[in-house]
């Protein structure tokens, strides 16, 4: 039924990959994705620069140059989040000839961009707004002992248009299964830490908008810059020393946090971080119950990995899906 006032619920999100930076495929490969929130959006404020001898009345004010960016929360499942993945990493690296088969997404390489078309659908009068040149420039989750997993990725755009009509009239849409955070693990070293209560991981590749002068507002494209990854880890302190004898070694180490979906097969998406290095933190007492210790680590490059980061989705389906 169309309805004269829009509803987050009726949003749909449509989502293709560019084969040239700043132009939208036409129909027939999109791909319907699923989220949570968004805040992707263009914007063009006003300027004021007053002249003197006008009087006292405001004068007009002038446009600035076009913005559009935001951020954007998917969850974190077993099909789809893959796609994102490859807008943030780049295409993925597909072993398996059958179910399953392992997607290794490294970080460091050459970024694609996008075109992904938000449409209020359901509206008597439907609005599309598409955006050109979409390009990933973060990732951040927590972990916690409930909820489902979401992800927040960070997106710069090139620009807006408004279409009278979606930008695929038949997409296709992957099946949705998530991962839940209940389910999810903390690895350093190879080995699992014991009393985890928390941790967060951040993830950023350090965009840098390409702002020439233009006619038209817009930016010129969008350069990859460093590429870093840093986040926490917050344990109940006690005899466990699997963190503490990693930072008194003042060594990096190997860092994993991980999400599972038991079933044959198993489905998963690892995060794997080969050189990471921990802090050593103020041992705080803060009352008669448990102490926790949160370290806040911070990751670099493994020259003999050859990366800094390297997400390893397994799912149900091939190379060709992404």
């Amino acid at each position: 039924m169309a309805k004269t006032r829009a509803l987050g619920a009726d949003v749909q999100l449509l989502a293709d990959f560019e084969s040239v930076y700043g132009t939208p495929p036409g129909p027939g490969s999109y791909r319907r994705l699923s989220f949570r929130d968004t805040t992707l959006g263009s914007v063009r404020p006003l300027g004021y620069d007053p002249l003197l001898g006008q009087g006292r009345d405001a004068q007009d004010p002038y446009y600035e140059a076009i913005t559009d960016d935001g951020d954007i929360t998917v969850p974190i499942d077993v099909e789809g989040f893959g796609w994102w993945l490859k807008l943030l990493f780049g295409a993925a690296t597909t072993t398996g000839v059958g179910d399953p088969y392992s997607h290794a997404y490294t970080s460091g390489g050459v970024l694609p961009s996008a075109a992904m078309d938000v449409g209020h659908v359901r509206l008597t009068t439907p609005r599309f707004e598409l955006h050109q040149g979409v390009k990933a420039g973060s990732l951040a989750f927590d972990m916690a002992r409930t909820g489902p997993a979401n992800a927040t990725i960070g997106l710069i755009a090139q620009g807006e248009t408004n279409p009278a009509s979606a930008a695929d009239a038949s997409p296709t849409a992957y099946a949705l299964t998530r991962f839940n955070r209940g389910r999810g693990t903390i690895k350093l070293g190879g080995a699992s830490i014991a009393n985890v209560t928390g941790g967060r991981f951040n993830f950023s590749n350090g965009l840098e908008p390409v702002e020439t002068i233009r006619d038209d507002g817009l930016i010129d494209g969008v350069d990859e810059g460093e590429a870093m990854a840093e986040g926490s880890i917050t344990v109940r302190f006690g005899t466990d020393t699997t963190i503490t004898d990693a930072v008194d070694a003042e060594t990096p180490v190997a860092l994993e946090y991980a999400f599972t979906r038991p079933g044959i097969p198993e489905r998963s998406v690892t995060f794997a971080l080969p050189r990471v290095f921990l802090p050593k933190v103020r041992g705080e007492i803060r009352g008669p119950g448990g102490i926790e210790r949160t370290y806040d680590w911070r990751a670099a490059k493994d020259d003999t990995a050859g990366h800094l980061l390297q997400v390893t989705l397994v799912n149900n389906l091939p190379g060709t899906a992404y």
